[in-house]
């Protein structure tokens, strides 16, 4: 009776995309938090004060208990939601960090374990509006989750949606090529869009063994290095090191919180172009590409797309945008701790 009555209900239900949605509204109310950023279909901003921090010093983090939980009225949309996923590309059920407080305000960056099916019934309900058979009006506007009543965007502390931590690198190859990403049209991240050279979401196995490391850059670099050992078939001793660029709020994915940084490989080009992808990853991953990117002087933060080769800045995932954005503000910042040696690849 129970599957025939949850059935049922799933016929009467809507799960309605915004997709004329463009957020101007909360951009314009989102000026004093940082510039806006635009890919091929989503927008998010870049946090211009909260990223002069992370690269100025270290920010300590700790985990905070309890693990998050779906607010009742959030769960009860949840089994069918997760059924209108699983029709449209694969869903695991990971164990995942996400973020629990801001970056600037508190002592510390308080995170917090959660699952992946938490995450897709939080933050992925925003870009939807649920509708009910019978009814005039929605029964959820997704919008509701990630502003308030004067429509600003709901800081990470207020937040009742999981927030899951996104992450990913911009991996350089000795030849001074960027590595990117094409996804499969099966990636729940940016289905059939280039994405940076790794990237995904915090897992507990990234936070450092010793509390001493607990930093959110530390915790972020392990996070992204892991995504891209993984999607690129990289070794640990062919990553020389990395360094957090920046960190935004993707509007378009329920305002999530999203890290960036670089990192310099011990390949070359033609190196990585001789491997293959691992079989786990063929399912999200189409190809790995070796791309040369726009001499430095022409890099604008304003412009990110444009540091990429013409052929591929219209299918830009909105984390690549963010990364481009964020390492054309740290190339011109002396104190970065890879510009140096970035620049000699890239110019050499």
């Amino acid at each position: 009776m129970e599957i025939r009555t949850n059935h049922r209900r799933s016929r009467e239900l809507r799960f309605q995309p915004r997709e004329g949605d463009t957020y101007s509204d909360v951009v314009d109310h989102s000026i004093s938090l940082g510039p806006s950023i635009k890919s091929a279909r989503d927008v998010g901003i870049a946090l211009s004060r909260e990223n002069a921090e992370l690269r100025r010093r270290p920010i300590r983090a700790i985990i905070e208990t309890p693990d998050y939980r779906l607010p009742r009225d959030l769960r009860t949309w949840s089994v069918d939601y997760l059924g209108h996923r699983a029709k449209t590309g694969r869903i695991y059920n990971d164990r995942t960090l996400c973020l629990a407080s801001d970056l600037l305000g508190d002592d510390v960056v308080k995170l917090r374990a959660s699952s992946y099916f938490d995450f897709l019934c939080s933050n992925l309900l925003a870009p939807l509006d649920i509708w009910q058979a019978g009814r005039e009006s929605p029964v959820l506007r997704g919008r509701d989750l990630i502003l308030d009543v004067e429509g600003r965007l709901i800081s990470f502390r207020r937040s009742r949606l999981a927030n899951l931590i996104g992450v990913s690198t911009l991996a350089f190859t000795t030849s001074g090529q960027l590595l990117l990403v094409a996804q499969t049209p099966e990636n729940i991240g940016s289905p059939g869009l280039l994405a940076p050279s790794g990237s995904g979401a915090l897992e507990p196995k990234d936070v450092p063994r010793r509390m001493a490391d607990w930093t959110i850059q530390q915790i972020v670099i392990n996070g992204a290095e892991r995504e891209l050992r993984e999607e690129c078939h990289l070794k640990a001793s062919e990553i020389l090191g990395s360094s957090v660029v920046g960190h935004g709020r993707w509007i378009s994915r329920g305002a999530m919180p999203e890290f960036c940084t670089a990192t310099l490989l011990n390949i070359t080009s033609d190196q990585m172009r001789e491997k293959t992808l691992r079989r786990v990853e063929r399912s999200f991953v189409h190809d790995v590409i070796p791309v040369s990117l726009a001499p430095v002087r022409f890099w604008d933060p304003g412009r990110p797309l444009e540091i990429l080769p013409r052929k591929h800045r219209d299918a830009v995932s909105w984390p690549l945008a963010l990364a481009l954005t964020c390492l054309a503000e740290c190339i011109n910042d002396k104190s970065w701790p890879l510009r140096k040696d970035l620049l000699d690849r890239l110019e050499g």
